[in-house]
């Protein structure tokens, strides 16, 4: 098993990056369990064509995707990160330890070669190369715990200057009840050290969340022309005290509420948004039973009834095809469970039945962004474009666009693969861009005539495009 992994580690390694950008995208991966055992299927955004049972993981498992790669998070009882190749049918390339004991719960990419891991049973967030599983250090965030000892940090996501933590600081002494507040950590992932977002108070202080609890997984989107993070907080459960709620990217101490439970019927388990008119969200009532529901992110008005409520507690995830044009729902139902699929402009179920995945599905991993622009208009997908003028000699310029701001990444390699520059590596807002080569290698010296491949990798998408240097 061991030379499997590696033998297959390898192969994707040396997959030339024009076609890992053809099959690192366009997918949708599912996580399915009975909680006993765990597996993956695959899903066709266009056809709904399946493959079932292509990978055994953990029975607590959720997904990432990221530089054309999916990152299984093995959660209580797994402890560690699995990466599957899209290009191989899945196949797991590699698996590392997160740490025994551990129960991570998300990981976030800063570069190719650091990562971040949040561990819901231990008091400090991993640092990791996802190439080779080497760790790279930790960030302590025990003085964010509440009295039992624990944070219970959560998800995560990345603005233009930090790492955000959510911690859910709930007392495992109660019933893991939520404590009086929840927190925002911000870690600066130039230095790994914890930043203080309030530098008027004593100590080094996070942002406290509105509400308590933070839940959902993190999305990042456009909203009324900012660039924000979004997530639902449950507070207690079965009471209607939490809310989704978004964080602006360009400054996550600015908070505010999109939907809040008094409005949506229950708890949010789940919210995408589609627009600054059109969102959807999975809400479990005060009854336990869950229901697909629309609203209004401008006011946080719900839009109409449940849309689907098969009457027990079966609804999980959410997310949109790639050209988000359908939503996928998770439905857990035990005498029909599968991937049910709602048309986003009407909001009518595609077809009466769900899609087979196997067993009961848990979370959905999209292969590229899943965001959209304001007003309805869906925003561009991140793509790269051709480079101008291409032959060149000696500099040439590179656009490319950002469906979402975040860290980007857009590299020079040569026809082995080998790095031969880095032209872009920072944080970058949504939208269109511009990046120059001169031609040079990162040393300074100049590069010699050939075909080069300018390689972008920025949120979960990946792009290549053949350049030509002639002298």
């Amino acid at each position: 098993m061991i030379r499997t992994l590696i033998v297959a580690s390898f192969l994707a390694a040396a997959l030339p990056p024009v076609a890992r950008a053809q099959c690192g995208d366009n997918f949708v991966l599912v996580t399915t369990t009975d909680y006993s055992t765990g597996s993956t299927s695959s899903l066709n955004p266009v056809t709904k064509a399946t493959s079932n049972d292509l990978q055994l993981i953990n029975p607590d498992a959720v997904a990432r995707t990221w530089g054309g790669l999916v990152y299984v998070v093995n959660r209580a009882g797994g402890d560690n990160i699995q990466v599957l190749d899209p290009c191989n049918n899945f196949n797991t390339i590699h698996q590392f330890s997160a740490g025994n004991g551990s129960n991570p719960h998300d990981i976030v990419f800063y570069s190719p070669t650091k990562a971040y891991i949040s561990r819901y049973d231990m008091t400090s967030v991993l640092i990791m190369n996802p190439q080779t599983g080497a760790t790279l250090g930790t960030v302590n965030l025990a003085a964010f715990a509440d009295a039992d000892g624990l944070p219970e940090m959560d998800q995560m996501f990345l603005t233009k200057d930090y790492l955000c933590v959510l911690l859910q600081r709930l007392d495992r002494n109660n019933f893991y009840a939520p404590t009086a507040v929840s927190y925002l950590v911000a870690i600066d992932p130039t230095t790994d050290t914890v930043v203080d977002m309030a530098p008027g108070t004593a100590g080094v202080q996070p942002v406290t969340l509105l509400y308590t609890d933070p839940y959902s997984e993190v999305a990042i989107g456009s909203l009324i022309g900012l660039d924000v993070a979004y997530f639902s907080t449950v507070g207690y459960w079965g009471l209607t005290d939490g809310a989704l709620i978004r964080v602006t990217l360009a400054l996550p101490t600015s908070q505010g509420t999109i939907l809040t439970e008094s409005a949506a019927g229950g708890d949010i388990l789940d919210a995408v948004l589609v627009s600054d008119t059109k969102g959807f969200a999975i809400v479990a009532t005060p009854s336990f039973t869950t229901e697909l529901i629309a609203f209004n992110p401008t006011t946080g008005a719900k839009i109409g009834g449940s849309l689907y409520a098969p009457g027990g507690y079966d609804l999980n995830d959410i997310e949109l095809t790639p050209d988000h044009a359908t939503l996928l729902l998770t439905d857990r139902k035990p005498t029909n469970p599968g991937i049910r699929c709602f048309d986003v402009s009407t909001s009518a179920q595609v077809t009466a039945n769900p899609v087979n995945v196997g067993l009961p599905p848990f979370d959905i991993v999209v292969g590229t962004p899943v965001l959209t622009g304001t007003g309805g208009t869906p925003a561009p997908a991140t793509a790269l474009g051709a480079n101008y003028p291409n032959p060149f000699n000696p500099s040439t310029s590179i656009p490319y666009t950002l469906a979402r701001a975040g860290h980007v990444t857009l590299r020079i390699v040569d026809v082995t693969g080998r790095t031969v520059a880095t032209v872009v590596d920072g944080w970058r807002s949504a939208g269109a861009h511009t990046a120059h080569w001169d031609g040079r290698r990162s040393g300074g010296t100049p590069a010699p005539s050939g075909v080069y491949v300018a390689r972008l990798e920025a949120a979960g998408a990946t792009g290549a495009r053949k350049l030509v240097l002639m002298k």
